[in-house]
């Protein structure tokens, strides 16, 4: 205390309260139902990229497995793909940990949201056999809640953390604490613990190791633990975000710009504006890869023509413009690697993006061909897009240039029904097989309609 006035980075102002009487006090009923809609939606996306990792990839499996043997022998929810149950909080670490393990996850709240909104409230569904309109209320609170912190305490040029995993952690901390039914005061203690839990870095990316993608697994972990803790009554932090010991100071730049956060709280929800990715890889890398595959196809090219690529970006990150590509990891955040592989194959799609693609002779040797550059103008012709233009020189002198504004699947040029499904079931059904594929995503996709979560839970592994 400071002259009788509560210290804060805030400027007095409340605000993990505040957002924990909004969390508390939001109810199913508050939704529009294109709202409620989106969470069905947003549950098949995160289904259909953890099956295809737990059932597919050794990243997922062997979490999977990790997870089923070191879950204290508690039956509570569902591991993806494997099938078998464990502790609810482990479940959330191997269900997390597949969610964003092949970078298919959607774009919005700040970055990358259905890996942390939807895996511990799903989990948590499950063990408490909830009802689907109570999940759905969860997973939007999710995306809500990482959205605002983010605005609202996101520094420019924050490194080191992984921004997804920080913000992530509270927004699932939030949606399980909604989940369980607590109080204002007990979902103040979840977020408190929530903001105490979090962290996470980007030298998994830069590593290309598999680390990387148990940031959504430990985002989803602490989620459920926060929340189960308040619910416990264990005493927590009052003053989690804004304390001066506490989130903003650790992670912000020690302040919290509490109008954007609470601007237009309940009024609309950022739920139904994410970007459904089209591609497996970062999104940055849609829009000028479109447009390669675009130039490709008009002018009917083969990758053997090809002198130079040239792709233009509204920023260029370091990280995403290397030409040193030698993991899945690496490949799927890399701009010069994408392109490369879009003129070889002709096509991007998972199958595009395996240890033998990464090491083909043909992308490797086109990919010091590319070159990538900023265009501010071309990012001041879109709102909420990530645009790219690319210019293709041949051998024997040709020009060829096409640019996207907004690629598939963004909120401006958003899939079809067909196209979504098409993507779930490129993923699940080499998993489960057509038919249960088919009967996830009817049951899924109308999440509302189920009565109790876990009678949707047998059919997330092959029966």
């Amino acid at each position: 205390m400071a002259g009788g006035e509560t210290e804060t980075v805030s400027g007095g102002r409340l605000v993990t309260r505040e957002l924990a009487e909004w969390v508390a006090g939001l109810r199913y009923e508050d939704l529009p139902a294109e709202v409620a809609a989106e969470a069905g939606r947003a549950l098949v996306d995160y289904l259909g990229e953890c099956l295809f990792v737990g059932g597919t990839k050794p990243l997922g499996q062997q979490i999977a497995q990790f997870c089923a043997v070191n879950g204290g022998g508690q039956p509570e929810a569902t591991i993806i793909a494997l099938g078998k149950k464990t502790l609810v909080s482990r479940a959330a670490l191997a269900n997390g940990t597949m969610a964003l393990g092949f970078e298919y996850a959607d774009y919005g709240a700040g970055s990358r949201p259905y890996p942390f909104a939807v895996t511990g409230p799903l989990c948590l569904a499950e063990f408490r056999k909830l009802s689907g309109k109570q999940l759905a209320l969860a997973i939007v609170i999710g995306y809500e809640v990482m959205w605002r912190t983010f605005r609202g305490m996101h520094p420019k040029g924050m490194t080191g953390f992984y921004t997804p995993a920080v913000y992530g952690t509270l927004g699932s901390g939030a949606a399980c604490a909604n989940l369980l039914g607590l109080d204002a005061d007990r979902t103040q203690a979840a977020i408190g613990f929530a903001a105490a839990f979090t962290g996470g870095t980007f030298q998994g990316h830069e590593e290309g190791a598999w680390q990387r993608c148990l940031n959504g697994g430990m985002a989803g972990e602490r989620g459920v633990t926060a929340a189960m803790l308040a619910e416990s009554g264990y005493q927590a932090t009052k003053m989690g975000l804004e304390g001066i010991q506490g989130f903003a100071a650790m992670f912000g730049d020690k302040t919290i710009r509490a109008d954007d956060m609470f601007e237009g709280l309940g009024e609309s929800f950022v739920i139904t504006n994410r970007w459904v990715k089209a591609y497996p890889m970062n999104t940055t890398l849609h829009a000028p890869t479109e447009a390669l595959l675009k130039v490709m196809k008009a002018n009917n090219l083969h990758h053997g023509e090809i002198a130079e690529i040239s792709a233009a970006w509204q920023k260029v990150e370091p990280f995403l413009a290397k030409h040193k590509v030698s993991t899945v990891v690496s490949a799927q955040a890399s701009l010069p690697f994408a392109l490369a592989m879009a003129a070889v194959r002709g096509k991007v799609t998972v199958d595009e993006f395996t240890d033998e693609t990464v090491a083909d002779p043909d992308i490797q040797g086109l990919i010091p061909k590319v070159t990538v550059t900023q265009d501010l103008e071309l990012y001041q012709r879109v709102k909420n897009s990530m645009p790219g233009r690319v210019t293709v020189r041949t051998k024997d002198g040709r020009e060829f240039t096409d640019e996207v504004l907004y690629p598939r699947g963004n909120p401006g040029n958003p899939l079809s029904e067909a196209e979504f499904k098409h993507k779930f079931m490129e993923m699940a059904e080499r998993v489960l097989g057509r038919e249960q594929g088919e009967e996830l995503y009817a049951r899924a996709i109308a999440l509302t309609d189920i009565a109790d979560v876990s009678e949707l839970a047998p059919l997330f592994a092959r029966k």
